[in-house]
């Protein structure tokens, strides 16, 4: 399957009215109040999507309980971007600060991350995300298959999921992060040994690359074995 599929661009007077305003982000949060104003409406809708992609996930558990089948998903956590996020991904893009770039360059603003139990079940999520024809698909990147230098792993998504928002229907994106519960163990460790690693001492100068690498070769030779283990029961 092809890692990249890229959607057209998003134009952003097509997701919110911005007429009449001052589309420097910069000048806005230094106004507050006017930037607050004319943000929310914009992080509602990504909020919407959110959610609405949640809840399709939610509907994929219930089918297999349903069904009496075990269930492909373990959790779904959600997360929504700050404005002070928001910017600071802009700044170290080197993107201008406006609502216009932002819309059009970062596609993470709105984020789901579904963690399933075995690999197996990361892929049956992607293919069902596929199948729904309401949702276009505008990258899939597999870091399960090809992972990062550093040992991570995980599949990412970029969708867009129609909202119906201001009296009209808007096509919003949401990266959506698939990813075992093994995998999801290491990036948490893992970010919080990267966080903790820029707080230590100056003179202490102590480099995990090779054992964060490592720890991920293990803990996915040891899911592969669960997961061989699971197939055989399930026949």
């Amino acid at each position: 399957m092809a890692q990249t599929a890229v959607a057209k661009e998003i134009i952003v007077h097509e997701l919110v009215p911005v007429k009449g305003i001052n589309d420097d982000m910069r000048h806005m949060a230094d106004i507050g109040e006017e930037f607050n104003r004319t943000m929310e409406p914009i992080l509602r809708m990504y909020n919407a999507a959110m959610n609405m992609t949640e809840t399709r996930m939610d509907i994929i558990k219930d089918e297999f309980k349903y069904r009496n089948m075990r269930v492909p998903i373990h959790h779904i956590d959600t997360r929504l971007k700050s404005l002070k996020s928001i910017l600071g991904k802009l700044q170290k893009k080197h993107l201008d600060l406006t609502i216009t770039a932002a819309c059009n360059n970062l596609f993470d603003i709105a984020g789901v991350r579904v963690v399933c139990p075995y690999v197996k079940d990361v892929y049956l999520i992607r293919d069902r995300i596929m199948d729904q024809d309401d949702i276009q698909v505008m990258e899939i990147k597999d870091y399960i298959q090809n992972p990062k230098p550093n040992g991570y792993r995980s599949l990412h998504m970029i969708i867009r999921v129609p909202v119906y928002f201001m009296n009209r229907k808007q096509l919003v994106p949401v990266e959506v992060q698939i990813r075992t519960e093994s995998m999801d163990l290491w990036a948490s460790l893992e970010h919080d040994i990267k966080y903790k690693s820029l707080y230590t001492d100056e003179d202490c100068d102590i480099d995990f690359s090779e054992e964060l690498l490592e720890a991920s070769r293990l803990i996915y030779q040891a899911e592969a074995k669960m997961e061989k283990m699971n197939n055989y029961l399930e026949g």
